[in-house]
């Protein structure tokens, strides 16, 4: 500051407040006439109900500044597993944490430090018995990360904030020592504007109250919603990758346009094919399937496109063939016969339906229902819960149906309620299962590629070799 002062010039620096007083003077010559004439009780009511005005500007303002930031952040995707999902919350502790002073924007390295963390914490989540998660990346796969999220956050960059495709870094960084400066001198000029304008001194304060520190606002708060976008981008590929949700060739690829497929099992005269009838509102021509396995297919207003596939009695179905339809199923309906029921050895069919639905590693289970037929006599909701427990089944995936008439409505509305109450889980369950298809052909093609790339540089070598020798 004195170099500042030395640089200007003593007189110069005198000259100029000489100046100023007039200027300065005015104000306070202001409140002097209006308490000379009575009205400064009228002014300073009319400075109170001006400001009260500009804070509520202020605070719907923030409010809705706060609203629509909350919209543009990234979020977690409805087709991830429970563990994804745990792995995002992570990823928001760390991105709130995020503040600009100790990772700012022109610093590569702390940036890098930043997403290091993010993804040592999605690894960590999801590999906890490894010592180093992190190091079971592989490099294409870091690299897509890095690329996919800085493309992601470029795209909301543009869009979101105001005049962005103008705002260097540069800016940034210049705003915010420019506030820091100002920060530091603030207090000092605030102290020497009461002294020569005390009614100015009370505007300022009041208006400084209500609007906050605008500078502090636009820069600060600018740097820290980057950041926190920065980690959740970084934060989202990295669990879509370790969940099997990102292909290498940076697609996110989901199952559009294909038919849910509903697998509809159970003991002989069970009433399979009345369930059938009643999911699809009429009677229907099957198509042929596998071997043993009929297919129907069918258009729903409420659910798409739906494949229904109608199978032979349970004993007489191939272990080989039904697990391979458990593996490709979005939705199972057990169908038992409570008149013919077995429970003993239902209950242990339904055990190793389970069981084969286990064995999809990493990907959400589909919806398992059991349809319980002929229940007119009795009370079906008693009935329900008891099954529910001799069979092991949670009593929301039980539905007991009277399929006398299938196509009565009484009968679609009950198996249509069941279905509708399960169907997002079944919708999730397809997406991973086309996706993990998708990621298995991805890997076959590169594997090909790479096999004949490292052939052929082989077989170029090799006929250098050969021709050299043979000069």
């Amino acid at each position: 500051m004195r170099e500042l002062i030395q640089q200007f010039g003593r007189l110069r620096l005198l000259a100029l407040v000489i100046a100023f007083l007039p200027f300065a003077a005015m104000p306070l010559a202001g409140v002097v006439w209006l308490w000379q004439n009575g009205h400064l009780l009228e002014w300073l009511l009319l400075l109170v109900v001006c400001a009260g005005i500009a804070m509520l500007l202020q605070w719907w303002l923030a409010v809705n500044d706060k609203r629509r930031t909350y919209e543009s952040r990234t979020r977690a995707d409805g087709n991830w597993s429970s563990t994804a999902e745990g792995a995002w919350e992570h990823v928001e502790e760390l991105a709130e944490t995020a503040d600009p002073a100790e990772y700012p924007l022109n610093d590569s390295g702390a940036l890098l430090q930043l997403a290091q963390n993010t993804l040592e914490r999605v690894a960590g989540h999801f590999h906890p018995e490894k010592e180093h998660p992190l190091l079971a990346l592989t490099l294409p796969h870091t690299l897509l990360i890095i690329e996919r999220a800085s493309r992601e956050l470029r795209k909301e960059i543009v869009h979101t904030l105001p005049f962005s495709h103008r705002l260097s870094l540069g800016n940034l960084v210049q705003a915010r020592r420019l506030q820091q400066t100002a920060a530091r001198y603030h207090k000092a000029y605030r102290v020497g504007r009461a002294l020569i304008s005390p009614a100015t001194a009370v505007y300022k304060e009041v208006s400084r109250a209500v609007s906050g520190h605008i500078l502090d606002y636009g820069s600060d708060r600018l740097q820290r919603w980057l950041l926190q976008e920065y980690v959740r981008k970084v934060g989202f590929y990295a669990i879509e990758l370790y969940s099997g949700n990102l292909l290498l060739s940076g697609e996110l690829v989901g199952a559009e346009g294909r038919p849910l497929q509903v697998l509809v099992v159970g003991p002989a005269q069970s009433g399979k094919t009345s369930v059938i009838e009643a999911l699809a509102g009429g009677e229907t021509e099957p198509e042929a399937g596998d071997k043993n396995i009929s297919v129907v297919r069918i258009s729903s207003a409420e659910w798409g496109e739906l494949e229904l596939w109608d199978t032979p009695a349970w004993k007489s179905l191939p272990r080989r063939e039904a697990r391979r339809a458990v593996a490709e199923a979005d939705t199972i309906i057990w169908v038992s016969n409570v008149e013919q029921l077995d429970a003993d050895y239902e209950a242990e069919q339904l055990s190793r339906l389970h069981r084969w639905m286990g064995e999809r590693a990493g990907q959400p289970e589909p919806p398992l229902l059991v349809a319980l037929t002929y229940c007119e006599q009795g009370d079906a909701l008693a009935l329900t819960h008891d099954l529910a427990e001799t069979l092991a089944v949670a009593p929301e995936n039980m539905v007991a149906l009277s399929l006398a008439d299938p196509l009565a409505r009484k009968a679609r509305q009950q198996l249509s309620a069941a279905f509708a109450l399960h169907h997002a889980q079944a919708v999730r369950s397809h997406y991973w299962r086309y996706l993990n298809r998708q990621r298995r052909a991805e890997n076959r093609e590169i594997a090909g590629r790479q096999l004949r790339n490292v052939a052929g540089s082989a077989w170029r070598t090799a006929r250098g070799v050969f021709r050299r020798k043979k000069r």
